[in-house]
């Protein structure tokens, strides 16, 4: 059963309990959605969104959009496999949600110390980072 959430209809879910929701919209992006339990994301839990990513996209790389909350890190094992070629396994692009001042400078220093090797960009808007990820699925880079 489709539902809306932002001018998005949601296709299908898929939930690890106390780690992370993803959600498929029915334009083909993947939004991973952290649990607030966690305050630093480590390389098991970015294993877990890869299977969900997996799962939801049946096993093809797909577009993704992260949102994280507030006080939410990554650690330097976890920013390493996510720039790393088996950690964009099922990766089109990323975009990340940046709403707040500490999100950027974080997003930044990975940006700059891990060079990510799929696409990936900071967006202050929902709006915005999925534009972005349909013309990236459309022309990879």
């Amino acid at each position: 059963m489709k539902t809306q959430t932002s001018n998005f209809s949601i296709v299908n879910e898929f939930h690890v309990e106390n780690i992370l929701r993803s959600i498929l919209y029915e334009n083909g992006i993947i939004e991973i959605v952290w649990d607030t339990n966690i305050e630093l994301i480590e390389v098991p839990h970015l294993k877990h969104a890869q299977k969900a990513i997996a799962v939801l996209g049946n096993g093809n790389k797909m577009p993704i959009f992260f949102t994280a909350h507030e006080f939410l890190a990554v650690s330097k094992d976890g920013s390493v496999f996510a720039a790393s070629t088996e950690g964009v396994k099922y990766t089109l692009a990323n975009a990340v949600l940046i709403d707040s001042l500490p999100k950027k400078i974080l997003f930044n220093f990975f940006l700059n110390f891990n060079r990510p090797i799929a696409p990936t960009k900071g967006f202050t808007n929902r709006e915005d980072a999925f534009s972005w990820l349909l013309l990236s699925s459309i022309n990879p880079e």
